[in-house]
């Protein structure tokens, strides 16, 4: 089974909303894939951010039993794929296991590599084609902000969260 890792700072906020939102979809689709989410600053066992957990709430997406994990080695290792909010997330996973690189993106990063990708290995070998650096590739974090920056978040990677989980569909299928 393929496991994807969402990552973002405290994972609160962003990389568990991407996680239950994948969770769900992929239900839906009949897709079995093991989707967690941690974070590079989280603290063990804290809630999901209330007004995360609203707006998860308000679009029919199920916040409960969360707990944030602190990302560790062996969390990034054992994951398929690592997708984080930004790029500095993505930097702060590549220091922690440097040989998992290749499997490390911006959750923009990859989706944009899946047009032309059948597999994550195929995607690494394209990932040339988006420059690593584009500020684009960030999902701002919205600790501190008023409930439309959670429904922002929300908007932003409810999309990008759902061709994934239809790209993961049909490669599985295709296997």
């Amino acid at each position: 089974m393929t496991s994807v890792l969402f990552v973002c700072t405290g994972n609160i906020c962003r990389s568990p909303v991407a996680e239950r939102i994948a969770r769900q979809i992929a239900a839906e689709y009949g897709v079995a894939v093991s989707f967690t989410s941690a974070g590079v600053g989280a603290m063990n066992g804290a809630p999901m951010h209330p007004l995360a957990a609203e707006t998860l709430v308000e679009h029919g997406y199920d916040p409960s039993g969360f707990g944030a994990r602190y990302l560790q080695p062996p969390i990034a290792a054992q994951a398929d794929l690592v997708l984080t909010m930004s790029r500095r997330q993505r930097g702060e996973c590549q220091k922690k296991l440097p040989a998992g690189w290749k499997k490390m993106f911006t959750l923009n990063e990859f989706v944009e590599l899946l047009p032309d990708a059948d597999s994550i290995v195929a995607a690494a070998n394209t990932r040339g084609r988006v420059n690593p650096n584009a500020e684009y590739l960030d999902i701002a974090d919205p600790m501190g902000q008023p409930k439309e920056a959670f429904d922002t978040v929300f908007i932003k990677v409810e999309p990008r969260v759902r061709a994934l989980v239809g790209w993961l569909a049909a490669t599985s299928q295709a296997r």
